[in-house]
């Protein structure tokens, strides 16, 4: 089966991610109401630039700075805006992009600001296992959450942010044109790039691959955005969305098996994201060449700010874990 793989192209116009069972109260994460299915993490480290016509998704990994998507960053001088809750309402902090570094053989950009960002803002631990296959991720058929815009045919804002269900069900190795599923062996046109971490659209009702709940599949405009597995009760981070294969895109057995009817499972949209576990050496290196920040006002003083919002975080998850 031979398949034509689509971009998520930035110059497209942004698209509603697609959840099933969508609800605003349990998928919108700035509804802020007690049942959405985030409820219990914090995305406090999940930002999106306020450029108006191209809002884009950084997801902060040290002290200054985050991961995004090499080919739809936030732009250099632009501003990155989080969120320490879950309303719209709550605080906001706005830095400028620095700047930023290609890791070198990915998707990855690793953004900074000059400045220290509040420390009521997490900062995600993320994957360093190196894989050549799904199994070796250590997550194959875990649940995953995906993150995406909510608008479509709009840029979306920094608080545009839908959260979805998935499972890891596929990997893509860097250098393959081949690639296995649950179901069949893939051929692409082209070499993949990179590792790549793959989820599929399933629907109600398929055997060999799992339906979740809020079952997603990201859109143009969600380069970038994290790709999240759940440890210990804490957002641990896979990957960035990259690209995406749909039925339009080809992403579909047309002939079926010889003398049979085509797989329906042959025909599910496929999310593509750059695997951050095979590149550890690669960002740490990239890392070190991120500018030491320079603290404001002070580490101390922003440690004493920042506690309250720290303190009231940790209440309301435990709350939303006793759901």
């Amino acid at each position: 089966m031979k398949t034509v793989l689509s971009f998520i192209l930035l110059s497209c116009p942004a698209q509603a991610i697609s959840v099933a069972n969508y609800s605003d109260p349990t998928n919108d994460r700035f509804t802020d109401d007690p049942s959405f299915i985030g409820a219990a993490y914090d995305f406090s480290g999940v930002g999106r630039s306020t450029n108006t016509t191209s809002t884009r998704w950084g997801t902060l990994i040290g002290e200054n700075y985050f991961l995004s998507a090499n080919h739809f960053h936030p732009d250099v001088g632009s501003q990155i805006q989080f969120t320490v809750e879950n309303s719209a309402s709550d605080p906001t902090f706005t830095y400028t992009v620095a700047g930023g570094f290609l890791v070198a053989g990915t998707d990855f950009w690793i953004g900074y600001t000059a400045t220290t960002m509040d420390l009521s803002l997490a900062r995600y631990t993320y994957s360093t296992t190196s894989a050549d296959t799904l199994a070796e991720t250590g997550v194959s058929g875990a649940d995953v959450l995906m993150s995406g815009d909510r608008v479509a045919g709009q840029a979306g804002s920094p608080s545009d942010h839908t959260v979805g269900t998935n499972q890891l069900e596929s990997f893509r190795n860097a250098g393959s044109t081949a690639m296995n599923t649950p179901q069949a062996t893939v051929t692409f046109g082209t070499a993949a790039l990179f590792d790549q971490i793959v989820t599929f659209e399933n629907l109600p009702g398929d055997d060999t691959l799992t339906f979740t709940n809020y079952e997603s599949q990201v859109a143009s405009g969600d380069s970038g955005s994290p790709l999240f597995s759940v440890a210990e009760g804490s957002l641990f981070l896979q990957g960035t969305a990259w690209a995406v294969a749909s039925l339009s895109g080809n992403f579909v057995d047309t002939t079926g098996p010889a003398g049979g009817s085509m797989d329906p499972l042959e025909s599910r949209n496929a999310s593509f994201y750059n695997y951050i576990g095979s590149y550890e050496t690669a960002i740490a290196d990239t890392i070190s060449m991120v500018p030491s920040p320079v603290p404001e006002p002070s580490s101390t003083l922003l440690s004493l700010l920042s506690l309250p919002l720290i303190l009231r975080r940790l209440f309301r998850r435990a709350q939303a874990k006793a759901w």
